[in-house]
């Protein structure tokens, strides 16, 4: 399926998250059919004006001959890679993302206009995502709503590999490893079995996500002797030749219990402070070539053209500042 459109109720809830005013200037990653465009187009009046980027050619001419037809003229639909902004319709007071990214690409810290609004959507390795409302300060955007959402991956040269889940037989000491088992113990997730287990571990994982390195998503693809698909996670420490697999209820672990040892105390400090997912934590968003210091309530995720300062529930305000 070349495009999606996301449920309607949905879509009227993050236009209200927006704020939007007559007049603003409104950037959107993905057009689709152009609906959200159109709604968008509404509220910021003739004076406004939405620039939409759509990845796909022939959605972008679909969309774009829509607009067309109804009479829409403060929309431009501009075939292109979203995840690069556009800098001809910039600044913007509003951005939207309607696909979701594993990074906040670098062109939205100098494209939206300071003290202006984005919704991006920042996926998690293994499934669920979380929307995120941010406001965009001098240097940074910083958190003001979250929630929990399920959006497609966007597509071009911003796309990630790192959300794709894998098989374990692609660790590349699982050959050995998997005739070495060293325990395994009975765990659930507020559930038992494969139905919703994505989003019965939302909370952990996204939580492993931000604080654990070694953590990894798998998959098992269906087959003929496998009905339908699966999904499990762990964590991996090739330094110490450990893997912990959680899996079918059980986490089972393969070298030794250096793995899942070390789950079970990340579990025990989620579980102490009152097992948060990724939208119950403050966060800043920095350029990723930006020194940042991090605190002792804090963790910084780097990744390629952000880095993300999350700050854990009921900590004081930010302390950490900005260095150099």
């Amino acid at each position: 399926m070349p495009s999606t459109i996301s449920q309607p109720s949905f879509v009227l809830r993050m236009l209200d998250l927006l704020q939007l005013r007559p007049g603003h200037r409104v950037f959107e990653l993905g057009a689709g059919s152009g609906w959200n465009a159109a709604l968008i187009a509404h509220l910021v009046g003739p004076g406004g004006h939405v620039s939409s980027l759509e990845i796909i050619p022939d959605v972008a001419k679909t969309a774009t001959q829509t607009m067309e037809r109804l009479g829409v003229r403060n929309v431009s639909v501009i075939e292109g890679d979203g995840g690069d902004g556009y800098a001809a319709g910039a600044p913007y007071d509003r951005a939207i993302f309607t696909a979701g990214a594993y990074d906040l690409p670098k062109a939205f810290f100098q494209q939206v206009a300071d003290d202006g609004l984005m919704l991006a959507v920042l996926k998690n390795p293994g499934g669920g995502d979380n929307l995120l409302l941010l406001r965009k300060r001098a240097n940074h955007f910083e958190l003001l709503e979250a929630m929990p959402c399920g959006f497609v991956q966007l597509r071009g040269r911003h796309r990630n590999e790192d959300l794709e889940e894998t098989a374990v037989d692609a660790l590349p000491d699982w050959a050995e490893l998997r005739h070495h088992e060293a325990g395994r113990m009975p765990f659930w997730w507020g559930g038992k079995g494969q139905s919703q287990v994505v989003w019965r571990t939302l909370g952990i994982r996204s939580f492993l996500t931000i604080t654990e390195p070694s953590f990894r998503a798998f998959k098992v693809e269906k087959s003929e002797s496998q009905l339908r698909e699966e999904h499990y996670f762990g964590l991996w420490l090739p330094q110490d030749r450990s893997l912990v697999l959680a899996k079918d209820d059980t986490l089972i672990a393969y070298g030794n219990l250096a793995a899942r040892d070390r789950l079970l105390e990340v579990v025990r400090n989620w579980v102490d402070l009152g097992m948060p997912t990724a939208a119950s934590l403050a966060l800043r968003i920095y350029p990723s070539d930006v020194p940042v210091a991090r605190g002792e309530d804090e963790w910084l995720v780097k990744r390629r053209e952000s880095q993300f300062l999350w700050r854990r529930p009921g900590a004081p305000e930010y302390v950490s500042e900005q260095q150099g």
